[in-house]
């Protein structure tokens, strides 16, 4: 039981880092490339996308910054 619960632990650690290491961070476009509009833009993508148990949210999250130009 606690070496299942290990494997989980490890996965959803994996998952997060790569899930993370994948959000884009710069916009081509100078006047919208700052941390202001990054912040408003990602908030947005995080309520029309709320956390769910199986993490799809983070694909649905990275792929709605990018529609936003982000890369």
């Amino acid at each position: 039981m606690l070496m299942r619960v290990g494997k989980c632990l490890a996965m959803t650690f994996a998952l997060g880092l790569v899930a993370c290491g994948g959000f884009p961070t710069t916009h081509p476009d100078p006047a919208k490339n700052n941390p202001t509009t990054y912040k408003i833009d990602f908030k947005d993508c995080a309520q029309s996308y709320p956390e769910t148990p199986d993490g799809v949210y983070l694909k649905r999250r990275i792929s709605c910054m990018e529609l936003k130009g982000w890369k």
